[in-house]
C-alpha cells in the first residue's frame, strides 16, 4: 500500500468548531484554535499587550478617548473618581463642591458608560447625575449635566443626533426599568436645555415599553439613523419622525424573542455596518434589517454553559477594528471577571471564523488615538538631529486600549509578544482526521472504519519554532493517545516526523509560545485496512 499526501489548505475559513464531533468536520476545520487569530487567509498568534499611559492614579474601571484637533485625551473612572490623561500627566477632574471632590457612588465598574454628544464627553453610572466635561482641558472639572432633572437617574445615557437618550430609569427613587426618556434637541456645540417631558413647549419625551416579560432595558446603541434599544429578550427600533410624537418605536419590538445578555454586550463593527451582540443564549449580528446567528447550536450550548451564572453581567463586547475582530469577553465558571474571550472575525466575506483567547486580565476595552514617542531613541538615528524631518511623536490612530483594573494599568493591545511581560501559549489542534484517499475531482475520501497511519507532516509555517505532535483514536469520538512532540523550525526544516500514529482517526497539534503563522499543512497518510 502506498501512502497518500493530503494537502490541507483554507484553514482560516471557519476557525474552530469545538462543539461538533470531529468526524463530522471538513479537514480544514480545527477543533481548537486558542490564542490565534484569522489574518490574510491564515492563522497566526495573537499579539500581546503592553503597558501604556504610565501608571494611572486610580484603578481604571472604565475609560474613553476624547480627541480634539490639537490633542488626544483619555478620561478614566474608578469607583469614586474621574481622571484625565493628556499624554503626559494624570489629572483629577472629579466634580467638586467648594474646591473639594464630590466622590461618585459606583458599586461595580461595569456600571460606567459614556457617550460623546457632539464635542462634549458625558460619563454616566446610574447612581449619580450624568457627568459632562464642558471644556476639553485638564483645568476643567467634570460636572453634573446641566438641565438634568436632579431626581432622575439612568442606567445608560446615549447620544442620538441632537438628542440625549436615557434608559432604565429611577425617578424620585421609583425604579422604572422599562422606561426611556429623551431630552429636548440641543443646538450644535451645546447640551440639551430641557428634560421636562411634561412641558409641551419642548420636544423632550418619555416612553414605557409594555413587554415587561422581555426583561429590563440593558443598553442602547445607534446604527445609522436608528437607535436600537436592547432589553433582556427583545430589541426595539427608535426612529426620529418629528411632529407630535418626535420618535417612532413601531407597534411592537423589532425582535421579540431575543435580546441582550447584559449591559455592554453589544458593539458596532469597525466598518460601522453591523451590531454584534450577546443574547441570553447566542451571539448574533444585525445590519438593521436582518439578524443572523454567528454560533452553531452546539457552540451556543458550550459557550453559555461555560459562562459563570452569577457574574455574567461583567461580560462585555468590543471591536478590534485593526483586525476586523469582535471580542466577547466573559467570566468562565467560578470567575468574577472575564478571563476568556470568543474572537469573531467579520472581514471574511460573510463568514465569521471563530477563535478563542484565554488569560484575559482587562475589564474594559475601547478604541481611540494615542500619541507616543517613536521607537527610535533620539541619539540613535543615522541622520543629524537637525536634518531629520520625521515627527517627534507618532499618532497611532485606532488603537485598542485595555483597562487593567486589578493591576492599576492601561494596556496597548496588539503590542509585543507577551501580556504585560507574561508569556502565553497558542494551541492549534485538529482531532478525528480519517482521510484515506482522493477522488478524481480532488474531493477527499473519509472512512472512519479503516485503520490509518500518520507518518509525516509538511507544515506551511512562518516565524518561530513550533512544537508538533500526532495522536490517534481507535473509536469514533474516543480518547486520543498522544505521542511525544517534536520541535519544527521553519527557518531550517521543511517537514517533521513526530512519530507514527496509527488508529481509525488521527490528530495533529501545534503549540508555541513565540510568534508564528500557519497557512496550511500537508500530511502523509497510509490506509492500513479494516482491522
Amino acid at each position: 500500500m502506498k501512502a497518500v499526501e493530503f494537502d490541507i489548505n483554507d484553514i482560516a475559513n471557519t476557525g474552530a468548531v469545538r462543539d461538533s464531533p470531529p468526524y463530522m468536520l471538513p479537514p480544514e476545520t480545527w477543533t481548537t484554535v486558542l490564542n490565534m487569530r484569522v489574518l490574510n487567509k491564515g492563522l497566526e498568534k495573537l499579539s500581546g499587550w503592553e503597558q501604556v499611559f504610565g501608571t494611572p492614579t486610580v484603578a481604571p474601571h472604565f475609560h474613553l478617548p476624547v480627541s480634539t484637533d490639537a490633542a488626544n485625551f483619555w478620561l478614566y473612572a474608578s469607583l469614586t473618581k474621574i481622571y484625565a490623561f493628556d499624554g503626559t500627566t494624570h489629572t483629577n477632574i472629579t466634580r467638586q463642591l467648594a474646591a473639594v471632590d464630590v466622590d461618585y457612588t459606583v458599586t461595580n465598574g461595569r456600571e460606567w458608560n459614556s457617550t460623546r454628544f457632539g464635542s462634549v464627553p458625558i460619563m454616566n453610572n446610574g447612581a449619580d447625575i450624568p457627568q459632562f466635561w464642558s471644556a476639553i482641558s485638564v483645568g476643567t472639572k467634570m460636572a453634573n449635566l446641566t438641565n438634568w432633572t436632579t431626581t432622575l437617574r439612568a442606567r445608560v445615557v446615549r447620544a442620538f443626533g441632537p438628542f440625549l437618550v436615557a434608559i432604565n430609569l429611577i425617578d424620585n427613587s421609583v425604579s422604572m426599568p422599562h422606561t426611556i426618556q429623551w431630552s429636548h434637541p440641543a443646538d450644535p456645540g451645546s447640551i440639551p436645555s430641557s428634560w421636562d417631558y411634561t412641558d409641551p413647549a419642548v420636544d423632550a419625551g418619555r416612553r414605557d415599553f409594555s413587554d415587561v416579560d422581555a426583561g429590563v432595558l440593558h443598553d442602547a446603541l445607534p446604527l445609522g439613523p436608528v437607535m436600537f434599544i436592547y432589553k433582556g429578550s427583545s430589541v426595539w427600533k427608535m426612529r426620529f419622525i418629528g411632529g407630535r410624537f418626535i420618535f417612532d418605536f413601531g407597534e411592537a419590538a423589532w425582535l421579540s424573542t431575543v435580546g441582550l445578555l447584559a449591559p455592554r454586550c453589544v458593539a458596532l463593527t469597525g466598518d460601522g455596518q453591523k451590531h454584534v451582540f450577546a443574547s441570553q443564549d447566542d451571539i448574533l449580528w444585525h445590519n438593521g434589517n436582518s439578524v443572523q446567528s454567528i454560533l452553531t447550536d452546539r457552540q451556543k450550548s458550550r459557550l453559555f454553559s461555560e459562562i459563570d451564572t452569577t457574574n455574567f453581567m461583567n461580560s462585555f463586547m468590543f471591536c478590534n477594528p485593526n483586525f476586523n475582530e469582535m471580542w466577547f469577553c466573559y467570566p468562565s465558571a467560578g470567575q468574577v471577571f472575564p478571563d476568556k474571550a470568543l474572537v469573531m472575525n467579520y472581514g471574511t466575506g460573510g463568514v465569521w471564523p471563530l477563535t478563542e483567547a484565554d488569560g484575559i486580565t482587562f475589564r474594559w476595552a475601547v478604541t481611540g488615538g494615542i500619541e507616543s514617542p517613536p521607537d527610535e531613541e533620539w541619539d540613535e538615528g543615522t541622520d543629524e538631529w537637525d536634518e531629520d524631518t520625521g515627527a517627534w511623536s507618532e499618532l497611532q490612530r485606532r488603537r485598542v486600549i485595555l483597562a487593567g483594573t486589578a493591576a492599576t494599568k492601561f494596556y496597548n493591545m496588539d503590542r509585543g509578544g507577551t501580556r504585560d511581560g507574561t508569556t502565553f501559549t497558542t494551541n492549534l489542534r485538529r482531532d478525528g482526521l480519517a482521510l484515506i484517499g482522493k477522488r478524481r475531482n480532488g474531493e477527499l475520501i473519509v472512512d472512519h472504519q479503516v485503520m490509518k497511519m500518520l507518518k509525516r507532516v509538511w507544515p506551511k509555517i512562518q516565524g518561530n519554532p513550533v512544537s508538533i505532535r500526532f495522536g490517534a483514536q481507535q473509536v469514533v469520538n474516543g480518547p486520543t493517545t498522544w505521542f511525544p512532540s517534536v520541535t519544527f523550525d521553519p527557518a531550517t526544516e521543511t517537514f517533521c516526523d513526530p512519530g507514527i500514529a496509527t488508529g481509525r482517526a488521527v490528530s495533529i497539534e501545534f503549540t508555541a509560545d513565540a510568534s508564528w503563522r500557519i497557512d496550511g499543512y500537508k500530511i502523509d497518510m497510509l490506509a492500513l485496512g479494516g482491522f
